[in-house]
């Protein structure tokens, strides 16, 4: 959700990543992407316009939108006006640990609404959260409890999943469900990957013997129901491997480069930035998930 003229700043812990970014919009849309996090993200001044899993939401200060991890999504500001948000991507393995604590009848919750209107209470959470991250990171030793911080986290994914999730009520639709039989099967392949699968290993002959299509009507079919193209997804899949390697192992930048098919450093790296709205180098450092 960069901008290019927008101010920002990144924060980071066990099991999240939480995006500030503020100032004036320059109406520069985005290119279809995903992450392999849960997106809450909460308007906090200015109004934007997504596409997500092809239905065009706009959004208004006091909104969350609500993203599930690897649900295509584009954004666009509207007007010329400022702009403030913050966008919180929590790691699905915390989600997964987070319902297992809540003995939560679904094991991968799934958000069901996409957009929540009016959640100043939930916002001001996520504002807490932001200012006790700051705080430690501006002085670690007095800034503040690192298990306030946790709390906190926890507090705001567990408020979010209780009401814009199938958590307790597994057969309510994810609105990241894919209408396409053919294609949802490609998909559920795709998702039902271990971490430790490299995804180079993926192919789009492979997906498309999966959905039992040939190449060009799986390229078609995959384009206009997942909002992005068989290609696009793999890439932007590869750059979700290697964000994850970063944050859980010691590899060394140009390691997990190679490790996801990059062929070297500046490739990855300027590829990476435009992902993930940082260096690789800056990710890492934002700690352990």
């Amino acid at each position: 959700m960069s901008r290019f003229d927008l101010k920002a700043s990144f924060f980071g812990g066990p099991g999240f990543t939480l995006y500030h970014a503020w100032g004036r919009n320059s109406e520069m849309p985005l290119t279809p992407h995903f992450h392999d996090e849960y997106l809450i993200c909460a308007q906090l001044q200015g109004a934007e316009t997504f596409e997500i899993s092809g239905k065009l939401q706009s959004f208004e200060a006091g909104d969350l939108v609500l993203i599930n991890p690897q649900q295509v999504h584009t954004g666009n500001a509207e007007g010329n006006d400022d702009l403030e948000y913050l966008s919180l991507y929590v790691d699905a393995g915390y989600v997964r640990r987070l319902a297992e604590t809540l003995e939560a009848p679904c094991e991968n919750p799934e958000f069901t609404v996409i957009r929540a209107e009016d959640q100043w209470p939930l916002i001001e959470d996520i504002r807490r959260l932001l200012d006790h991250a700051r705080r430690i990171l501006e002085d670690p030793q007095h800034g503040g409890s690192p298990a306030e911080l946790a709390a906190i986290l926890e507090g705001v994914v567990t408020a979010t999943l209780e009401r814009f999730s199938n958590l307790r009520q597994p057969m309510l639709r994810s609105t990241n469900r894919v209408s396409h039989r053919k294609i949802a099967k490609a998909m559920e392949h795709i998702r039902g990957l271990e971490d430790h699968v490299n995804p180079t290993s993926l192919s789009l002959d492979a997906l498309a013997e999966i959905a039992g299509l040939s190449k060009y009507h799986f390229l078609r079919q995959f384009s206009q129901t997942v909002g992005i193209t068989p290609g696009a997804y793999l890439r932007t899949l590869r750059l979700c491997h290697a964000a994850r390697k970063l944050r859980t192992t010691d590899q060394p930048i140009l390691d997990v480069a190679l490790s996801v098919g990059f062929a070297d450093h500046p490739s990855f790296s300027r590829a990476f930035a435009r992902h993930m709205g940082m260096t690789p180098s800056e990710y890492q450092k934002l700690g352990p998930l």
